[in-house]
């Protein structure tokens, strides 16, 4: 159970944040502000109150900066962006669980589980908190719309590793013991300890509630640095290299075999590859990621030989997996009954034993939990919301100004890779929402950029300003083959005039 320092360090968040908000520019201020409660507030502890969501690490830094960012900064902020299909999943997410609860209204009965049905306090609940997840993603498309707010993710990033990567290498020593020292309690909750020891030691957790979360931290800080030095001047070239050196050191003491595939993959190709090649990769993940619970369904994702790939690792690596896929194809099933909407809240997404009433299924990738609970409607909202930005990206990519390219396709990178962590995983946090508003105002950027290109200047100033005679070389006229016949007639009388 968590001590009165826990529940302090949640209360006292709201006056970091407004510090950081009077010392800091305000995109600073508010990637620190959810990196920061991401990083140091202990995982599982909460404030519970009526109707609404928990208040915990996620929902507290999402209230306190809507609030500062409407308060403190003299930018308004608006709550839907310009991108009527992103409007569109927004609200489609946020109001989806009152459908919900018109198909679940009865109660489900396992053995001894009894499981209410959906009333209207749930799904307003509901409603509410997923309301409260976009906040981060509001915010970040309209704070984080610039090259050097693009550069300060990055760097937040970088910063915070290397700070975090202190009692990360602590904890590979001693074992994940700091959040039961410092707030009383395991993030992760005792029974799960095991889960933390791979190969033979421990794998870091500090204050994120499970190794996974600290591995895939280490990796997205890694492949920012490596942005980081692909954009940098030959004087700081040599350091950022240093830090690549560093942090790849601290994402194999993590022992997560998943997080170091995607490392493999993707660093190579953020330091290397070709501003084309690199575009082409975010597209195939994006349609990947998006298309691949159907190709789940259809049986179509070589499950036995990802499987027989992880048993080359190790045997209990290979029966994970397994015991992944299997869950899946049973959860998937069960979703078809409510195929549209979902089960809805208090577990009833899941497949209960007739006699004693327990839960025979874990759900653990992000896409099945969304189909579970949300049906198809919230999967299209929640992971159409999540790729909609790679794609515009790539809609838009020959318009991206030449000296961001490589900022906006590695950041495009990160959020590819995260959509790939969310199949097996749940790592989606709040830092997922803030770097996909991040890459939504930088696609919207483009789209306003190509818009306004042919627009014409109106102002009295610029028509004042404009040469009255302008001559252009003839390869540049806007000559068709409708008028060619009418210059040929006159070009005559015109060559006999300016002799």
């Amino acid at each position: 159970m968590p001590n009165i320092l826990a529940y302090a360090v949640l209360l006292m968040w709201p006056l970091v944040m407004i510090g950081l908000f009077k010392k800091l520019t305000p995109d600073r201020a508010l990637i620190w502000s959810f990196l920061g409660a991401f990083m140091l507030l202990p995982t599982g502890a909460y404030i519970d109150l009526p109707v609404i969501p928990s208040l915990d690490k996620f929902s507290i830094p999402s209230l306190v900066g809507l609030l500062l960012c409407m308060t403190m900064v003299k930018q308004r902020i608006r709550l839907l962006p310009s991108s009527a299909v992103a409007s569109i999943l927004m609200i489609l997410f946020v109001f989806s669980p009152f459908a919900t609860l018109i198909s679940n209204r009865e109660p489900i009965i396992f053995g001894e589980v009894f499981i209410p049905g959906m009333s209207i306090r749930d799904a307003v609940s509901t409603s509410i908190g997923n309301a409260i997840t976009l906040i981060p993603f509001i915010l970040a498309f309209n704070l984080l719309s610039t090259h050097p707010a693009r550069i300060n993710f990055l760097s937040a990033y970088l910063i915070g590793a290397l700070v975090y990567s202190i009692p990360m290498l602590l904890e590979v020593r001693l074992s994940p013991q700091l959040s039961n020292w410092i707030y009383g309690f395991y993030g992760f909750g005792e029974e799960r300890f095991s889960q933390q020891m791979r190969f033979g030691g421990f794998r870091p957790v500090v204050f994120m509630g499970h190794g996974l979360l600290t591995a895939f931290f280490a990796l997205i800080a890694l492949l920012s640095t490596a942005v980081l030095w692909r954009v940098s001047s030959s004087k700081t070239r040599t350091l950022y290299a240093i830090a690549i050196v560093y942090l790849l050191v601290i994402l194999l003491l993590c022992k997560t075999v998943g997080v170091m595939v995607l490392a493999a993959l993707f660093l190579p190709v953020i330091l290397f590859a070709s501003r084309t090649m690199q575009s082409w990769a975010i597209l195939a993940c994006t349609i990947f990621v998006l298309s691949y619970p159907i190709l789940r369904s259809a049986d179509y994702v070589p499950t036995d030989t990802m499987v027989s790939l992880a048993a080359l690792v190790h045997e209990d690596r290979a029966q994970s997996l397994q015991f992944r896929f299997d869950n899946e194809t049973v959860l998937l099933d069960h979703a078809a009954d409510r195929a549209v909407f979902g089960w809805g809240s208090w577990g009833r997404n899941l497949i209960y034993d007739a006699f004693t009433g327990r839960a025979i299924t874990i759900t653990d990738g992000e896409w099945i939990i969304v189909i579970g609970i949300m049906g198809w409607a919230g999967y299209i909202a929640v992971f159409g919301l999540l790729t909609l930005p790679l794609f515009r990206l790539w809609w838009h990519r020959r318009q991206l100004a030449s000296d961001e390219q490589t900022v906006i396709y590695g950041t495009s990178l990160l959020l590819a890779v995260n959509l790939l962590e969310l199949l097996p995983n749940s790592s989606i946090t709040t830092m997922t929402w803030l770097l996909t508003g991040l890459l939504l105002a930088s696609s919207l950027q483009t789209n306003h950029a190509e818009n306004e290109a042919p627009a014409t200047e109106s102002s009295n100033e610029a028509r004042n300003n404009r040469p009255k005679y302008t001559r252009r070389a003839p390869e540049q006229r806007p000559y068709n083959r409708h008028t060619l016949k009418q210059v040929e007639r006159v070009r005559p009388e015109t060559d006999r005039l300016r002799r």
